[in-house]
């Protein structure tokens, strides 16, 4: 899941707004309707039928449509290719030539982590606040949080998302993330583009520690950014 997360992270950066509707959508695109096409088509169809309540199948050949082409950087991808669209328009799969209708079905995913992919997929740093009135200090651990949001330096590069620990499904992105939780206490993640964890702190939060911490990410990373839009002059992010 990470090293997707990462692949699509790293290809697709723009992806936004093709889809406003509650519902996922797979885009099948294709160049001719050879033996391939029609027989990873028919797989297509098979999953979309499984699913009418929860996404919406389109077939686009790619000449076509030069826009979408374009817009999410499918320009060399090898075709049939399958393109997964979460209501928010953050990407969530690429499948390409040959899948099963269980791959394809594996893309869908609690609403964190759609929200916290397109934060990434456009440059912006994601602060991942695991907590709720249960959990320890969940005010303290949000000091720091809303303190760096506030930063005219960071604001408009950071997403601040929100994850309930009683939500079984949403807790699942800590596992794929390989991150243990401290039970009933309150962890905040700091990841960046295009998919990396720069840090993870429990409890109370200052502002001065999360500028330490992407500021030590991003002297260890450049050039090629873990801070939004890459790494600024001196490594340090938001400078």
């Amino acid at each position: 899941m990470k090293v997707l997360i990462c692949t699509l992270c790293a290809i697709f950066f723009f992806a936004t707004g093709f889809t406003q509707e509650e519902k996922y959508h797979f885009i099948f695109l294709y160049n001719e309707l050879n033996a391939q096409t029609q027989q990873m088509q028919a797989v297509f169809t098979d999953a979309m039928q499984e699913v009418p309540n929860r996404a919406k199948g389109t077939l686009l050949k790619k000449s076509d449509d030069r826009d979408v082409v374009k817009k999410y950087s499918l320009q060399h991808a090898p075709t049939p290719f399958v393109l997964v669209l979460a209501p928010n328009g953050a990407i969530m799969g690429g499948f390409p030539v040959s899948f099963t209708k269980e791959q394809l079905l594996s893309s869908f995913a609690p609403p964190v982590v759609e929200k916290s992919l397109l934060a990434l997929q456009n440059h912006k740093l994601v602060l991942l606040c695991v907590q709720n009135s249960e959990t320890k200090d969940p005010e303290a651990a949000m000091q720091g949080v809303r303190e760096f949001k506030a930063d005219p330096r960071y604001n408009s590069s950071t997403e601040i998302v929100m994850l309930d620990p009683n939500d079984s499904e949403g807790m699942n992105f800590l596992d794929t993330l390989n991150i243990a939780y401290p039970a009933n206490q309150s962890l905040t993640v700091f990841l960046a583009p295009p998919a990396e964890i720069v840090g993870s702190m429990t409890g109370p939060t200052t502002k001065a520690q999360l500028i330490s911490t992407i500021e030590k990410a991003s002297s260890g990373c450049c050039p090629g950014g873990c801070c939004p839009g890459g790494c600024c002059p001196g490594g340090k992010c938001g400078g």
